[in-house]
């Protein structure tokens, strides 16, 4: 009794099975597909003739491309009617309405006619960039004489502002130009070579291993950080070039003065900081020799 009861149930469940089974793997289509091929004169297939079909009612937009035998086929369309256009050049271009109607393919063939094509005047404007110039080949950083004048410094070295040149590091001792040891860098001061013969110091100035400097940096009026200059007369170098040229006087006399002091008492009390204390003070002074 009890098996004939199991055997009743398994069969219920089957049978309702298949009754669901055929409805599940139904396929659903709710769109349509326009197809149609493409001739030209002689009834000659057509390729490459740019199709483009228009929805009227949501402006939806499709384009398709005929093959070698001139046929095309844009499906998953949406059932309303659509402009279908065919156009190529040295033909004349066609539009017509086709209607999509529901999991349908609906024809659009055309018969496309020969028709000069007159391409309009295309006219090129060329600039030339300001960076790119006969006069300005190789990389190059210039620093002038106002930011000299408004960027920090700590030691008022000119060298300072050399680490604003991207190509430059200053990880390690010294200025890295380009990945090369800063032994092989370059300094000119008004176009004399300053630079530390020796490699001694970090600077890549004479003295600098005793935090020595060439000129201070009230005398320098502007300076320019050559890494690849294509200009033979800038050499001697295989890092980087500093070429710096100096103040100048004028028709009239001018002049500034300054003093900067550093000690402990100026920063944050913490137990590793002993007594110190770092003056620096410098005046420049120009004007008329001869007016």
């Amino acid at each position: 009794m009890q098996s004939r009861r199991s055997f009743a149930i398994l069969a219920g469940l089957l049978l309702g099975l298949a009754g669901v089974a055929p409805s599940v793997a139904r396929a659903q289509v709710t769109t349509g597909t326009i197809t149609g091929t493409i001739t030209g004169d002689g009834s000659q297939p057509l390729e490459d003739v740019q199709i483009q079909v228009l929805s009227r009612e949501t402006g939806l937009s499709r384009g398709v491309r005929t093959n070698a035998s001139g046929r095309y086929t844009v499906s998953g369309l949406e059932v309303g009617a659509y402009d279908v256009t065919a156009r190529r050049i040295g033909f004349a271009a066609q539009t017509r309405t086709v209607t999509v109607s529901l999991s349908q393919a609906s024809r659009a063939d055309f018969a496309l006619t020969t028709q000069a094509a007159v391409l309009s005047e295309v006219t090129t404007v060329a600039t030339r960039d300001a960076i790119i110039t006969p006069t300005r080949t190789g990389v190059q950083t210039t620093v002038s004489d106002s930011a000299l004048r408004r960027l920090p410094t700590l030691n008022r070295n000119f060298t300072d502002f050399v680490a604003l040149t991207p190509q430059v590091s200053s990880a390690g001792p010294g200025l890295s130009g380009g990945g090369t040891n800063n032994r092989y860098n370059n300094i000119q001061i008004d176009g004399a070579t300053e630079a530390d013969l020796f490699g001694l110091g970090s600077t890549g100035q004479p003295g600098g291993q005793a935090s020595g400097k060439s000129i201070g940096l009230e005398a320098v009026k502007e300076y320019q950080v050559l890494l690849t200059p294509f200009d033979v007369r800038q050499g001697n170098f295989a890092g980087l070039l500093v070429n710096a040229v100096t103040k100048s006087g004028t028709n009239q006399f001018h002049g500034s003065a300054l003093g900067l002091t550093r000690n402990q008492g100026l920063t944050r009390s913490q137990p590793y900081i002993n007594r110190f204390e770092q003056s620096q003070y410098a005046f420049s002074i120009g004007g008329p020799i001869v007016k």
